[in-house]
């Protein structure tokens, strides 16, 4: 009678799997970057806004933790003022920016004459103009007694009639216009162009008008798409200073140009870190936004 033994398998020794490890090196460069210059600053942000420092009668500062510093940020008129505003500057800079940008972009797409050529060449302009020239320009040419206000009193206009547009919420806004435009309009230019012309043929031989086409077709198809333009725009501007710094009036500012004041000329360290905070919180919707409409674009 045959005996049948059986011995257990030896598990063997896994393989080094090269694509696992080449995919590590790939990403490794990008998380040591985030890690570095995004994670850790908002980390000690964080935890720097929660540094109360107290002086006594004596002059010398006690430290300890706790949210008066967002108290004050919630309470301060200033402070309150200086959310409120960039808030403002945020969207109404990303509102106009959307509405002349959709319209460049639908001339682009579906114009066919010599206007749309004219656009598709000039639009891009601002692209390479960088934001300090361009601040730099709108005090040159509409501050008081610049280019404009000189020509408006050459004509006979008395002093003061030409509007105040530079430090004050209008420069900031029309500089930041005229700085995102053009990547507006390429980004929906894209996303216009993914459009089938045959689907739109196809419309309009079963009889749909042109407003139709768009209300029904273009618009819904390009939605997507254009939010996430607007939501990188908006991050953009929320968190900027060059344009806010140069063209914005001293009160209120945006909490980027607030930020730095209070580091460096009020030394207060713990409440600029807080208006960080609130700017980090600010991006961090729109940023949320985001990344819910890029898994629903792959889930399509």
């Amino acid at each position: 009678m045959a005996v049948v033994t059986s011995a257990r398998a030896v598990p063997r020794p896994r393989r080094f799997d090269r694509s696992r490890a080449a995919g590590v090196l790939l990403v490794l460069p990008s998380l040591v970057y985030l890690t570095l210059f995004v994670f850790i600053p908002v980390i000690k942000a964080f935890a720097t806004s929660f540094t109360v420092r107290d002086r006594d009668d004596a002059g010398n500062y006690t430290y300890r933790v706790g949210l008066d510093n967002y108290a004050q940020l919630a309470t301060s008129d200033t402070l309150r003022a200086n959310v409120i505003f960039t808030v403002f500057i945020a969207v109404t800079s990303v509102a106009i920016v959307f509405v002349i940008a959709y319209v460049i972009a639908l001339a682009l797409r579906f114009g066919k004459g010599p206007t749309a050529k004219f656009l598709g060449r000039i639009y891009i302009v601002p692209l390479f103009i960088p934001s300090v020239i361009a601040s730099y320009a709108m005090i040159t040419f509409l501050a008081n007694h610049g280019f404009v206000d000189g020509i408006l009193q050459a004509l006979g206009l008395p002093d003061g009639a030409f509007p105040k547009i530079v430090f004050d919420w209008k420069g900031i806004v029309i500089t930041q216009v005229w700085l995102s435009l053009p990547f507006m309009t390429v980004l929906l230019s894209s996303v216009l162009l993914e459009i089938s012309d045959s689907l739109i043929e196809s419309a309009r031989d079963v009889g749909a008008s042109s407003w139709q086409i768009f209300r029904h077709i273009v618009l819904p198809l390009s939605a997507p798409g254009a939010l996430i333009g607007v939501t990188f725009m908006f991050l953009g501007v929320i968190g900027g200073f060059t344009v806010p710094y140069l063209l914005g009036p001293n009160a209120p500012q945006m909490l980027g140009v607030s930020m730095v004041y209070y580091m460096t000329n009020y030394f207060e360290p713990y409440i600029a870190s807080t208006q960080a905070v609130a700017i980090f919180l600010l991006s961090l919707v729109a940023a949320v936004y985001y990344v819910r409409q890029q898994f629903k674009r792959e889930i399509r």
